[in-house]
Order: structure tokens, then C-alpha cells, then sequence
């Protein structure tokens, strides 16, 4: 099904496309009217959905957008003779379908409406946002409306988060979101997706919010927050790189994640044999300030080649301490954030004796 004839010309293969996209809108108006009737049903009561959107996303599996845009036109077309009379006079996407449904549906004009046929689907959604109507019992429900569901996996080696914010709300969340993520966009390194980067600023904001400040708003001046961190002697396994380590009150964690800890927060190790404490350490920072202050202003910022990043400059063991690295000044060097959260630990890049020497005695030059 997917040979194309190599002799194909350019224009005939656009209208394949095309013609693609016309059959997609076609049998997504078939399902419109079938869902219209499952609607009046009330098919997501009797299967114990919350919703029919979220009934629509389980029987399709779908994703949340394309259930939306299914249920909207569903429930809005039949009061839209205009709009109907063009999806059958003009081969519309369906994407446009429901974009302009939304556009009538906020309060637009009809020569409005007829003037954002001209517009891409983004200049559509301009166009509806100046002109939705906007009351103050509408404001409240969907603030009542809000939530944010977190999910842990069943193995605990991952968690979901699904939500919904008002608009504001959501402007602000985002707006911090893609700033931060922007921080991490031309830092040298390993390639990361607009995905990841966002990933990624969520984390580092919320580490922000954990780290750096009191209860009372102000600023701490700490390293990450205190761990315990169980190791279960009894399950490690040293030649599949399980780690037998697990958070108090939280899941079990790998070697990655077990480096991370011992390199840059306070921790407190509980060793188990047979289900019970074998071994304690006291609760300490893994690095002394005064040793962190010292290799902070020999280094002087992020030692990878290239770097520019000031955000969040933390110091990193070249030796792990899980392999024996101790906090001497000549085994720390200064990453920022992201090289040290993101590519040392997380994706588990290496910084090399060699290229280390090379940095140590650069930075004892400025020093000298």
C-alpha cells in the first residue's frame, strides 16, 4: 500500500493527497452524524463514562483534540444551517469544520465568518478568541472546572498528568513552561525535542519551587531537598544495573537516578539485609558549602565547551561517589542545570578524565 510509481509527477501525487484528506472529512462527517444520535442516547451514561468526549476517546482511541472536534460538530452543526450548507457545497477539512463551528459558535459575524475561510486554521483561532463572549457565571465554571490528575505507573518507573486549566490560569502556566524550555534549546549537547525541552522546564520550575524557596516565599540558599534513600542488599544486582534503591515514600529508582541523589543533595543512606536496617548514615549535604563556594568561582560558570547557561549552576562529581568519588575540589566541576539534570545524569553522557584535566587546569590559569 505504500509504493508510489516513480514516474508519479509532483502534482499528480499533491492531488492523492488532496483527495486523501477530502475522503478523511467525508467519513468524519458520517461519524458526526452517528455520534449525534449515540448523544441523544446517552451512550456514555450507560457505559459509566464521564463524558462522551471521554467515552469517544476510549472507543476510538483517539486523541483528546480529535474527540473534541468530533463531539463539538456533532452538538453545534444542526444550529449552524450556514456552515452546513457550505460542508456540503465546498470540500472543507474537518479540522476546518470544526474551527469555524467554534468561530459562530463565539458570537462572529457572518461576514467575519466568511472572511476566515481565507485565513489558516491559527488565524481562525484568533479570530474566535476577540470575538467569544465572555461572562462572569462562564469564568466561574470553568475555574470550578479546573483539575490536574497525576498518575503514577503500575511498576512506578513513570507517571502520567492530564488536566485542565481557565484560560489564564493556562496562559501563565505555558508562558513559564516555554520560557524555560527555550533556556534549554541552544545549549551544546544531545539533540532534545519541543516535547522534552517542555518536559524538562516543568521539572526544573517545580525543583525551583522544592529548592530554592521557604515556605514563607524566601530565598533558601540550599542544595536539593533531603532524601532517604532505602538499598535493599538483599535485590541488587550489580550486573543488570539494578540498584536495589528506593525513596522513602516514593519508588524505586535506578543507577541513574541513585548517581543524581549522591551527587547533588542532601541524603541520608538506610541499608536493608533480610528487610531490616543493617546501616545508617548520618543526614548530610553531599557537598560542603564551602567546598561547592570554592569550585563555583575556580570553574566560574558551566564547564562544557560552549556553554553559556547561568541557570541553576550546580557542582557535579566526575568520579561518582557510588563508585568511590569523594568531594574533593579536584573531583567537582560545575554544570549547569541542564548538562548536569538532563545530559549527565539523566541520559548518562560522561565527562572524560582527559577533558577534565583539561578544564581543571584552565581553571587553576584563572586562578593564578
Amino acid at each position: 500500500m505504500f509504493d508510489v510509481e516513480l514516474e508519479t509527477s509532483v502534482d499528480e501525487l499533491e492531488q492523492r493527497l488532496l483527495a486523501c484528506e477530502a475522503l478523511i472529512a467525508a467519513l468524519r462527517m458520517q461519524q458526526v452524524d452517528t455520534l449525534r444520535a449515540l448523544d441523544i442516547a446517552q451512550v456514555p451514561r450507560i457505559d459509566g463514562s464521564r463524558s462522551l468526549q471521554e467515552w469517544l476517546r476510549g472507543r476510538l482511541d483517539v486523541s483528546e483534540q480529535t474527540a473534541r472536534n468530533l463531539v463539538d460538530v456533532a452538538r453545534r452543526l444542526p444550529e449552524q444551517p450556514g456552515l452546513m450548507d457550505r460542508v456540503d457545497e465546498d470540500e472543507l477539512t474537518f479540522e476546518r469544520i470544526a474551527a469555524t463551528s467554534r468561530l459562530i459558535a463565539s458570537g462572529a459575524e457572518e461576514r467575519q465568518v466568511d472572511m476566515s475561510f481565507g485565513f489558516d486554521l491559527a488565524g481562525v483561532r484568533r479570530l474566535r478568541n476577540r470575538h467569544r463572549r465572555v461572562t462572569r457565571s462562564g469564568e466561574r465554571d470553568v475555574f470550578v472546572d479546573r483539575h490536574l490528575w497525576l498518575q503514577d505507573s503500575l511498576d512506578g518507573n513513570k507517571g502520567r498528568f492530564d488536566g485542565e486549566l481557565p484560560g489564564f490560569e493556562f496562559h501563565i502556566f505555558s508562558k513559564a513552561v516555554e520560557e524555560r524550555a527555550d533556556m534549554f534549546g541552544d545549549l551544546p549537547g544531545p539533540t532534545t525535542t519541543k516535547p522534552q525541552r517542555l518536559v524538562d522546564g516543568l521539572v526544573s520550575i517545580a525543583q525551583d519551587s522544592l529548592e530554592l524557596l521557604n515556605p514563607d516565599g524566601k530565598q533558601a540558599h540550599r542544595s536539593d531537598p533531603l532524601v532517604t534513600v532505602l538499598v535493599n542488599g538483599d535485590a541488587a544486582d550489580n550486573t543488570q544495573g539494578e540498584t536495589g534503591a528506593e525513596i522513602e515514600y516514593g519508588p524505586r529508582v535506578g543507577p541513574d537516578v541513585l548517581e543524581q541523589i549522591l551527587c547533588s543533595g542532601g541524603v541520608q543512606l538506610v541499608g536493608l539485609l533480610d528487610g531490616k536496617p543493617v546501616t545508617t548514615t548520618d543526614a548530610s549535604r553531599a557537598i560542603p558549602p564551602a567546598v561547592r563556594r570554592l569550585v563555583a568561582w575556580r570553574d566560574g560558570g558551566c564547564t562544557i565547551d560552549g556553554c553559556r547557561s547561568r541557570y541553576r549552576l550546580q557542582v557535579h562529581h566526575i568520579r561518582p561517589r557510588a563508585a568511590g568519588g569523594d568531594h574533593d575540589a579536584d573531583n567537582l566541576t560545575t554544570l549547569c542545570w541542564f548538562h548536569h539534570h538532563v545530559v549527565v545524569h539523566r541520559l548518562g553522557f560522561r565527562i572524560s578524565d582527559v577533558v577534565y584535566r583539561r578544564l581543571l587546569a584552565g581553571a587553576k590559569r584563572r586562578l593564578d
